[in-house]
């Protein structure tokens, strides 16, 4: 059986013909929704490594917060069942507050710094462009290069991005809902579990970036995801890793640090309604 939740990739939804798509596919984590445009975008998912852009959309400098050391004293996570060990690392980082998280997937790249009410980031599309994303509350701001606004705007219909200035909106407007939907803060306020019935097997605990971290892994039809939870200090999910061409790989760091986002200083327009 698969999980009872899953990280979003491209699927179908039909609202602005096209312009917005999803799908639940083999992770038990939550994603950003994706998103595509009819005519220049095919499909985003989650956000960029672009650590300078998101201190520069965000006006702060970056997290200075900890990170998990090697040398840090065992957990014993390894003890506990599969289950118990992914479902444990989904509970510590959400407990963090807020941490750092970097993914790519098919040519989409992403980086967010994200707690429960705040996220500063950038998505990278490759050849169909990037934008900045900011969200503080309900409050959502979003600037695109020249490629992504093009795009967009032309799939709407009309000149709502602009490379000049920044799109604000609330999650009452779907198209800012979507764009903010990358930042996937239900992570931190609902920590996702697997069903009962999930057949995921633990590893060997194995060294990963440099930390300590056993593995679980969920393997369906050839294919496989595996997600590590550190085993020494606090067991925090650090990396998914997936075979599958249309899953996320992912790593989170930086557990505890200020997001520190801020609405920005440049010219502000609406969102359209949608």
């Amino acid at each position: 059986m698969t999980p009872s939740t899953g990280r979003w990739v491209p699927g179908s939804l039909s609202k602005f013909t096209g312009v917005f798509m999803k799908t639940h596919v083999l992770s038990a984590r939550h994603a950003a929704v994706t998103l595509s445009c009819v005519v220049a975008l095919v499909s985003l998912t989650a956000c960029n490594d672009g650590s300078d852009a998101a201190e520069s959309a965000a006006g702060s400098t970056p997290s200075k917060a900890a990170k998990a050391s090697p040398a840090a004293e065992p957990n014993g996570i390894e003890k506990l069942s599969a289950k118990e060990i992914y479902e444990t690392g989904m509970k510590t980082n959400a407990e963090a507050a807020s941490f750092h998280e970097k993914m790519e997937r098919e040519g989409t790249k992403s980086d967010l710094r994200l707690s429960a009410t705040e996220c500063v980031g950038t998505v990278d599309i490759s050849e169909k462009g990037s934008f900045e994303i900011i969200r503080k509350g309900d409050d959502i701001w979003a600037k695109p290069d020249a490629t992504f606004a093009k795009g967009m705007n032309s799939a709407l219909g009309e000149n709502a991005f602009s490379t000049e200035k920044w799109t604000h909106g609330t999650p009452s407007n779907a198209l800012m809902a979507k764009l903010a939907s990358w930042c996937h803060q239900e992570q931190l306020s609902a920590p996702d579990t697997l069903d009962a019935g999930s057949k995921v097997t633990k590893g060997k605990v194995a060294t990963v970036g440099g930390q300590q971290a056993v593995p679980v892994v969920l393997a369906e039809k050839g294919e496989s995801v595996t997600w590590y939870v550190a085993s020494t200090g606090k067991p925090y999910f650090i990396k998914q890793d997936s075979t599958r061409e249309d899953m996320q790989d992912l790593t989170d760091s930086d557990f505890g640090g200020p997001v520190g986002a801020k609405a920005p200083s440049e010219s502000v327009v609406e969102a359209p309604a949608a």
